[in-house]
Parts: C-alpha cells; sequence; structure tokens
C-alpha cells in the first residue's frame, strides 16, 4: 500500500495560473515488499510530476514535485483535474524499476487526487 502525505486526497495551487507553480506530496511504502509507482495526469502539459514513476522501496519514503503550468483560468468554472496515483509490486529478485510490473504484474491500486485552486 502507498501512503499519501499531503492535505487529504486534494493538490491545491494558487489562482489565477500566471506563472510556473511547485508543490511537493510525499509517498510513503510502509509494506515489506517493493513497490513500483506512477503518477498520470489527465492533462497533457499542464501539469509534470518529477519523478513521474519509479521504485519505492520498503518501510521509504519518497517526495515527488508536481509542477502546474501556466494556463488561462477562468474563476467561474475552475478545472476540474485530478492526478492518479498507481502502484503494483514489483516482481521478485527485482530491485530497478521496471514498466513491465503494471503491464504483467499483480493488481495495479490506484488512489485519486483532485487538483483545486485557491481563488
Amino acid at each position: 500500500m502507498v501512503q499519501i502525505f499531503h492535505f487529504g486526497l486534494q493538490v491545491w495551487f494558487n489562482a489565477p495560473c500566471l506563472s510556473e507553480q511547485v508543490t511537493a506530496l510525499k509517498l510513503s511504502n510502509p509494506g515489506n515488499r517493493l513497490l513500483g509507482y506512477r503518477v498520470v495526469s489527465k492533462v497533457e502539459n499542464r501539469y509534470v510530476v518529477l519523478p513521474s514513476q519509479g521504485a519505492l522501496q520498503p518501510k521509504k519514503d519518497i517526495t515527488i514535485n508536481i509542477i502546474c503550468h501556466p494556463f488561462p483560468f477562468k474563476s467561474e468554472s475552475p478545472p476540474v483535474d485530478t492526478l492518479i496515483i498507481e502502484w503494483v509490486d514489483a516482481f521478485e529478485g527485482e530491485t530497478d524499476f521496471n514498466e513491465d510490473w503494471f503491464v504483467m504484474g499483480g493488481i495495479v491500486r490506484k488512489k485519486i487526487l483532485s487538483v483545486k485552486f485557491n481563488p
């Protein structure tokens, strides 16, 4: 299981989005198995996640950065964006991230984070 340490299941940025903004998100693996994770955005070119995928060691954390690029913002109809965090158990004996874990591995679990904007 991946634990997400942030303010609930939301990521907040300031509006209007006139300049690039960055927020941090901590992912934690409280279990005893190596996990693969990836973060996906449904809105191309608006958000960049660094690192967007990787291996999460047992009993360890990783801090990822979520970058929001400037875009036209309408306060009367703010965007309804989400980021999806997916994770899966690594193949037995592997220590480096492998994209195949998500295709040929076990169950892919996920959490959906809402992206919100302060007025």
